[in-house]
């Protein structure tokens, strides 16, 4: 990270000033600089009266303010403020929204920055070159590491806020929520407005051909405002409307950020980024702490009660692990053509599924949670319609009568006023009548599709369509957090959201992505979303697996389900689907090679459970996720800033997919630190890019040295309603296989409190190695392996002990490793394979 001493920067500026104010009888006398201590961890100083930097206390600049300049009438305002009086509509169609900018006047750029006083930190006012205030800027610092940059208008009609900085070639920005396209975001001008991601994704943001179907470049169901800078800072815009981040899109040497007044910038500086995430979500909120079931497998089943349970058995009959049986159509659905469409009310369906109760009763006894779907929209003609449409439940016109438009079913429908107490008040009711049925979760569908133009109970739809899937998020929580029979373990999984969803949401999904490897909207976009997701406080993220839109390409192969199901055993949340067209995708059980992956891939799944579990505890205390992008880790290397096709899960695991179709092979950037390829092979040490096979099935993973991942046992085959015949994680208390790779030191702790440190004492190559336990060496094992003792391997070695206890790896008899395991029974039964 590039450091600043705060004197050459003033020296700098004095020069900067002496050198523009030639040749200029009012500017001659250089105007020093003015520094302002905002207190805890910034400083702001304005140069030549008119641009504002903000410093970090180690130097460091943050936001290095661009100077004063001419505006071109039809240009952005590279400048450090300007104002200008812009009203936008939209037009919305399918949940798609386009904007249309209507200015009436230029942008005016502010010429100077002068203090004013303020009840609360140092308030700049933005100042034209007639002395007219265009609006202000208070700084304030609310705790240590967090400046607040409060955005207020002026007497003048302007509202819209530009606010520029500097770009420097070391600059890179990630972030904001859902993106497809980018995980660096350089060079690209980023809006943030909830809408349809799209089906299939262009390259622009540009408002040609179909773009009700086709999804913008930045088109998104969670576009948070919140980004990570590589100087060390996160910056989150707190608005309800929409903002623009323009990153060195429009200059090279300039970005900006642009907002409606009154609005707020929150700069919160590390300068490493978990840091800087740590205070963010602080404020913000910390990625909420799912039920464990949200860990372990989910399946989803449909066409009725009878084939529900003809799914729930054949996994249970194939050894497959899984604890959630989602079904989607519990409303009802029927097919039109291939497609196949749920039907639009907020109960049960007596003739697809007449004995409800029963089977949920039924899946819970096979070790299952019962998952089924929800939506805001209330079409007209439904049960549901009748029920609120008259009641004053519904979104409205300005006439006061309901907003309808054609509906996901091509139908007319409206949204349930979620402004409303009593309309909130129905859906949680419908919501927990649901849980009465034996639901045990649900999916929280869209939310999107707020029209603008539309009137809540609070107002505008303009200034609530942001926040609306947010307000659906809280319905959700009210429905579970409130139930009468006090249980926990229930949850909703939803993808739509803005800033507040974190901390609401148990499970985000990436949306219904094509049954496709295409870039634009197949398995490569799983990445880059969860990583924009992570940034901006979602940490335990799933998806379709092998995708959900079969609309404009096929459905989904057998590469493209066994690729995408690679990824799902190691992401947070494995969850499969039917798609649009069900009896055109292939699934896991389409063939004999297909149910021997899926059924090793979700066994992996369940046994990762200790690390997922421990990671989202983490998240839920520190705001780092679950998945991270490598900027997290590897900050000060430039390389990571673009890398969107691999994620690192916590700090040790490293995840490169392959996602190209007919391709078994992929380059696989290694950063600095040495990795050890997961399934076995030599151990690479980074910075390197290295071609990495990977046959069908299969993913290219690799432990960073350090890592600890603490695994279950085989054996457990759900996570709820456990019996003899299905063993839940009791089964294993807390005996674990605990996968250590040397090299490093590191260390993990589980949700429960079992920890594993790992210190590294070596400097030299490990030679000749023992072992100990508890300070008594360990033989080799016999066969069958009876604990204490340690198997040799070709890769390093497995000790196999019982109890807490402390694991010492020694070379030629000197201490090189050690593995401090704590907390747990005195009997849990530990295999500790080793890596060097």
């Amino acid at each position: 990270m590039r450091t600043f001493e705060r004197l050459g920067l003033s020296l700098l500026a004095l020069t900067t000033a002496l050198v523009s104010g030639c040749g200029d009888e009012e500017s001659a006398t250089p105007i020093a600089p003015v520094t302002y201590d905002v207190g805890d961890g910034f400083t702001a100083t304005v140069y030549d009266g008119n641009r504002l930097v903000i410093q970090s206390d180690d130097g460091r600049i943050l936001l290095d303010g661009l100077a004063p300049a001419a505006i071109p009438a039809d240009g952005p305002p590279l400048v450090g403020f300007a104002t200008r009086d812009v009203t936008t509509s939209y037009e919305m169609q399918f949940g798609a929204f386009k904007p249309t900018e209507a200015a009436a006047g230029p942008w005016r750029g502010a010429s100077r920055l002068v203090a004013k006083a303020s009840d609360v930190g140092t308030a700049l006012a933005l100042l034209d070159g007639n002395g007219v205030e265009l609006g202000a800027v208070t700084l304030h610092t609310p705790e240590p590491g967090h400046l607040v940059l409060a955005l207020a208008p002026g007497a003048g009609p302007e509202r819209r806020i530009s606010m520029g900085f500097a770009c420097d070639a070391e600059d890179h920005f990630a972030g904001f929520g859902s993106q497809t396209w980018d995980v660096d975001h350089r060079g690209q001008t980023v809006p943030t407005f909830v809408q349809e991601q799209g089906i299939g994704k262009d390259t622009t943001d540009e408002y040609t051909g179909a773009w009700f179907v086709v999804g913008r470049r930045h088109s998104s169901h969670i576009p948070i405002p919140e980004m990570l800078s590589r100087r060390g800072y996160v910056m989150v815009a707190e608005t309800e409307l929409e903002a623009k981040f323009a990153l060195c899109s429009e200059r090279e040497t300039a970005a900006r950020v642009e907002l409606t007044a009154p609005a707020s910038l929150h700069v919160f500086d590390g300068p490493a980024p978990k840091d800087a995430l740590a205070r963010a979500s602080a404020t913000f909120g910390r990625p909420r702490m799912p039920p464990r079931v949200a860990f372990a497998p989910w399946l989803d089943a449909i066409f009725g009660s009878e084939n529900v349970r003809v799914v729930a058995q054949r996994a249970r009959d194939e050894g497959i692990p899984a604890s959630v049986i989602w079904t989607e159509d519990w409303r009802g659905g029927d097919f039109k053509d291939d497609d196949y469409r749920l039907n639009e009310e907020w109960e049960v369906d007596p003739t697809l599924y007449p004995d409800l109760p029963a089977l949920a009763s039924d899946l819970h006894a096979t070790g299952y949670h019962f998952h089924v779907y929800f939506n805001p929209f209330v079409y007209v003609g439904s049960k549901a319609w009748s029920e609120t449409a008259d009641q004053g439940y519904l979104v409205k016109r300005a006439d006061g009568t309901p907003y309808t438009f054609s509906g996901a079913k091509f139908t007319d429908c409206g949204l349930i006023d979620l402004d409303n107490p009593d309309a909130r008040a129905w859906a949680v009711g419908k919501m927990r009548a649901a849980m009465e049925l034996g639901a045990d979760g649900w999916m929280n569908d869209f939310a999107e599709w707020l029209p603008t133009d539309a009137i809540t109970a609070a107002g505008s739809g303009f200034e609530r369509h942001n926040r609306y899937p947010v307000l659906w998020q809280e319905v959700a929580r009210e429905a579970l957090d409130g139930a009468p029979d006090g249980r926990t373990d229930r949850l909703f999984f939803g993808r739509s959201g803005w800033l507040g969803t974190p901390a609401l949401a148990d499970v985000i999904w990436a949306g219904d992505q094509r049954t496709t490897l295409d870039e634009d909207d197949g398995l490569p976009t799983i990445l880059p979303i969860g990583i924009g997701l992570g940034i901006a406080g979602v940490s335990t993220y799933g998806h379709d697996i092998a995708g959900y839109q079969s609309g404009t390409n096929p459905g989904s192969s057998k590469e493209t389900y066994l690729r995408w199901a690679a990824l799902g055993a190691w992401s947070p949340v494995m969850r499969t689907h039917h798609g649009s067209k069900p009896n055109l995708n292939w699934t896991w059980w389409s063939d004999a090679e297909t149910t021997d992956h899926f059924r090793r891939l979700a066994k992996l799944h369940m046994a990762l459970v200790p690390y997922l579990e421990g990671l989202a505890k983490l998240a839920s205390e520190t705001g780092v996720p679950i998945w991270r992008g490598l900027a997290i880790g590897y900050p000060e290397d430039a390389a990571v800033w673009p890398i969107k096709d691999q994620v690192l899960v916590g700090d040790g695991v490293l995840l490169a997919p392959i996602a190209t179709e007919g391709a078994s092979s992929r380059t696989v950037y290694f950063p600095a630190g040495r990795f050890f390829p997961w399934d076995g092979g030599d151990a690479i040490d980074g910075p390197a890019t290295v071609e990495r096979d990977a046959p069908l099935g299969e993913i290219p993973v690799f432990a960073r040295a350090g890592a600890v991942v603490p695994m279950f046992p085989d054996g457990v085959m759900t996570l709820v309603n456990g019996s003899t015949e299905v063993p839940d994680a009791s089964s294993v208390g807390d005996d674990r296989i605990v996968r250590v790779f040397l090299g490093e030191s590191g260390g993990f702790t589980e949700a429960s409190g079992l920890s594993y440190g790992l210190e590294h004492l070596g400097s030299a190559a490990l030679a000749t190695p023992s072992f100990t336990w508890n300070g008594a060496s360990l033989a080799a094992c016999a066969e069958p392996a009876v604990a204490p003792c340690v198997l040799a391997q070709s890769e390093g070695a497995e000790a196999v002990v019982t109890g807490p206890g402390t694991l010492e790896v020694q070379s030629a008899g000197a201490p090189w490793a050690r593995l401090e395991v704590s907390g747990g029974a005195a009997s849990r039964a530990l295999r500790i394979p080793l890596r060097w």
